[in-house]
This record gives structure tokens, C-alpha cells and sequence, in this order.
């Protein structure tokens, strides 16, 4: 459904472009699933992405999907790249918007994920770690990996909010309330600690708002 949402409103796809990116949006986290009782697996050490691509294709259920052959290099590239930093070089300006698509898509789902079915410890009872805070600081997406307590795994995830490409998914986020109600979730042992986050609250919302505005803006 994000996929679609985001695709459409960018409003260069066809129907046809628009089904094959709501493919890859539903089925580029299928390694993920442990085929013999279809429980899904959350392990964050362990990137699925060549998995789905080889249940996709070299299992062959792509093709009882899609026939047609002609997306089958997007979607592996589209697959391949959705939870990385960067794009390959020489791809071509659609090929590159599909990629930034599902990169909007997996990052909305996290911030929707600790909301909705709660993977992080929401007890605070300290300031994240300086090495995180200072990427945060930097507006930079942060990877899950340095994270060293309760509060970094809480930055980690928000941070998810520098990392997207389209005005349709700013507007998402500010529509679905995703940095209140993570704030909100959290319990704080200590006030000082809360009120840090309170502030790191106006600011990301401060944050969405200017990006809106500046996306909206029409480029010469």
C-alpha cells in the first residue's frame, strides 16, 4: 500500500510499472520467511535480500506472477538495494526512482513496525551513546549495528527519517503521527531524559515540516 501511494503521486509510472513495484514491495522481505511454518524471521544480523532473490528466481515463483522477463534485472536491483546506503552507478533515472521507492517503503515500515508490533525495549533510562547522537545530530541515517543501549536502538530507528527520497513520504510520516507516537511510547525513568526527548521531538517534526515544504517546491 505505501508503494502504491508514493508511486502514484510521483505520477511518471504506468499501470503496469505501478503493479510490478507493489510485486517487489510485497515479496522483497520473503527470505525472511521460514518456509516450513511460514513464521517470519526478524534477524537484523543477517541480510535476507539475496534469499528473496533466489526464492524469487531461481525457485521461480516470480514467474507464476509475471510472465514477462523485462523487469526481472529491477526487480533484483530493487530487491537487492532496499535496506543499503546508495545505488549502483549507470542505472537509468526509472530504475533508480523504483529503488528509492522501496528504500521509502522499508524505512516507513520500520518507524511503523516499532509502533505497531513494538521490537525495542521502550524503558529509558539513559542518554543515547555519543557516537549515535552525533550522527543523529547530522541528520544521517544510522546503522542498527552501534547501537548500545535503549535510547540508541530509540535514534536508530527515528533516524530512518533522513534517509527518504519523496514528499509523499514526509506527508506519511507527518499524517500517521510516527514521531509522536514513538516518543510517546516511551517510558523514562528520569526527567531530564524526557524532556531530551521531548526536544528531539519538536525538532524532527520541525524537521518534516521544512522538508515538505522544500520537496513541494518546484526545481528549475
Amino acid at each position: 500500500d505505501l508503494a502504491k501511494i508514493i508511486t502514484e503521486n510521483l505520477g511518471v509510472f504506468s499501470t503496469e510499472e505501478i503493479i510490478v513495484i507493489q510485486l517487489i514491495a510485497l515479496f522483497h522481505d520473503i527470505g525472511n520467511f521460514e518456509q516450513k511454518n511460514h513464521n517470519y524471521l526478524d534477524n537484523s544480523e543477517e541480510d535476507s535480500t539475496m534469499k528473496s532473490i533466489e526464492i524469487l528466481f531461481d525457485d521461480g515463483l516470480i514467474r507464476k506472477m509475471i510472465e514477462d522477463t523485462k523487469y526481472d534485472n529491477i526487480i533484483k536491483l530493487a530487491i537487492f538495494c532496499h535496506n543499503k546506503e546508495g545505488l549502483p552507478k549507470n542505472i537509468d533515472e526509472k530504475t533508480t526512482q523504483i529503488c528509492n521507492i522501496m528504500k521509502d517503503v522499508y524505512r516507513l515500515e520500520e518507524l511503523r513496525m516499532v509502533i505497531n508490533y513494538p521490537y525495542i525495549d521502550n524503558r529509558i533510562n539513559t542518554y543515547p551513546t555519543t557516537l549515535v547522537y552525533n550522527e543523529f545530530k547530522l541528520f544521517r541515517h544510522i546503522n542498527n549495528k552501534v547501537s548500545d543501549n535503549n535510547a540508541d536502538s530509540v535514534l536508530i530507528c527515528l533516524s530512518n527519517l533522513f534517509g527518504l527520497n519523496y514528499t509523499t513520504s514526509y506527508l506519511l510520516v507527518a499524517e500517521n503521527q510516527y514521531v509522536e507516537k514513538i516518543i510517546n511510547s516511551l517510558l523514562f525513568e528520569d526527567r531530564k531524559i524526557e524532556k531530551f526527548f521531548k526536544q528531539i521531538e519538536l525538532v524532527l517534526k520541525n524537521y518534516i515540516q521544512k522538508k515538505i515544504v522544500i520537496m513541494k517546491q518546484p526545481t528549475n
